[in-house]
């Protein structure tokens, strides 16, 4: 077959290594990934997983330009090796919520006029209160040591002064809880280590308000001198010098974050970082909006699979109970012939007493057991009334 006339289905599934072969090398991978709508970069990672070579950068140029390009084959399919795959479009991104969009500008144009403070008489009265938590532990950690002194096996870490890097991360938190307050969000947790959770509409979301780290290459006491806490840090990362805020509460497919720059601040993103957080209260809703409706379907499935499986019982039942009266029928007959059979030898035999009954009294007994017996005494439709009665529980 021409790779040319190789057809690209939009829902491609159940793809042969020897298929996808020959549609790498057929067109670029840009648009054979766009074709199938998936990225470049998973469609790499298909060919890898099945062995499947493709044409190298420059390939497609060089072809192009009438350059000589190499082709490789494919290679036998090693054990461990599927065989075949499945390619499954990436789902699109929502459409932007439009109550969502509308929180956000609000919001933004709410907070266009805050500042991150130049100093600490301004702060936040949260902020205000972590630098209160810290002389007081500070003085703690003092005392604890002139108390202790003495004791050459232990003494208490002195905790030292908030570093530049604290302070200007409280400066900024302070920016951003004023932010939130006014654009009519909550402050719900507030603790010193940045990891803070705000109460937008109905809604909790949490937001980390952090140092972006990096690995350092300076000894462990060295890189842990920027901050006052490096306990509420991982060990042998240190400082960038930059600010992280992100939004940790799953939204919409997303979790925002914003890291500084040297051209780009914190302070210069405060709009759009409120105006994300005011509209996650939409985002949320319409979450959990989707999720009751999920919910909802789930339970009206579990309820339509119970209902058919009950009815599935009461079925399986009536035709058991059609099959029991089938089958007393035919004990029925099978008596009555034997009984015929009995009232010959017995009127040989004479009517004699036999425990206290006539003979003819203990066939016409057996008789009338085995005229019980017959399902149709009351007509076809008595049995199927009778066998209509049954229920799940009966």
């Amino acid at each position: 077959m021409n790779m040319a006339d190789i057809p690209v289905h939009k829902k491609l599934r159940h793809v042969s290594r020897e298929e996808l072969f020959a549609l790498v090398w057929q067109r670029p991978m840009s648009r054979l990934a766009e074709e199938l709508e998936i990225s470049g970069n998973g469609l790499a990672k298909i060919c890898d997983r099945m062995d499947v070579p493709y044409p190298p950068r420059g390939y497609w140029a060089k072809r192009e330009a009438g350059k000589p390009v190499v082709a490789f084959k494919l290679p036998p399919r090693r054990d461990g090796i599927p065989q075949v795959t499945d390619i499954y479009p990436t789902p699109a991104k929502p459409a932007p919520l439009q109550e969502a969009e509308r929180s956000a500008t609000a919001a933004a144009a709410k907070v266009e006029a805050i500042r991150v403070p130049d100093g600490l008489d301004d702060l936040h009265p949260r902020v205000k209160a972590w630098i209160a938590e810290h002389k007081k532990q500070q003085k703690e950690r003092a005392q604890e040591s002139r108390r202790r002194r003495h004791e050459s096996w232990w003494t208490p870490r002195l905790l030292p002064d908030l570093t530049i890097r604290d302070l200007y991360r409280f400066r900024v938190t302070s920016a951003i809880f004023t932010g939130v307050e006014k654009a009519g969000g909550r402050i719900e947790q507030s603790p010193m280590t940045g990891k803070v959770t705000f109460k937008i509409a109905s809604h909790l979301v949490e937001c980390s308000i952090v140092e972006k780290l990096v690995k350092s290459l300076k000894p462990r006491d060295e890189t842990r001198t920027w901050t006052a806490y490096p306990d509420h840090h991982q060990s042998g990362l240190g400082s960038s010098g930059f600010l992280r805020v992100s939004i940790t509460t799953y939204l919409d497919g997303r979790q925002p974050q914003w890291i500084e720059s040297p051209k780009t601040k914190i302070g210069d993103l405060l709009p759009e970082i409120v105006g994300t957080l005011m509209a996650a209260g939409p985002i949320l809703d319409q979450q959990k909006r989707e999720r009751e409706e999920r919910e909802k379907r789930h339970r009206e499935e579990e309820a339509r699979r119970y209902e058919a499986r009950r009815l599935r019982e009461i079925d399986d039942k009536r035709w058991n109970k059609l099959r029991e009266l089938a089958a007393d029928l035919e004990q029925r007959d099978r008596l009555l012939v034997f009984l015929a059979e009995v009232e010959k030898r017995a009127f040989d035999e004479g009517d004699v007493s036999v425990g206290g009954r006539n003979l003819s009294d203990w066939i016409a007994w057996a008789k009338e057991r085995a005229e019980a017996l017959d399902p149709l005494r009351r007509g076809a439709a008595g049995m199927f009334n009778e066998i209509a009665r049954i229920s799940q529980w009966s």
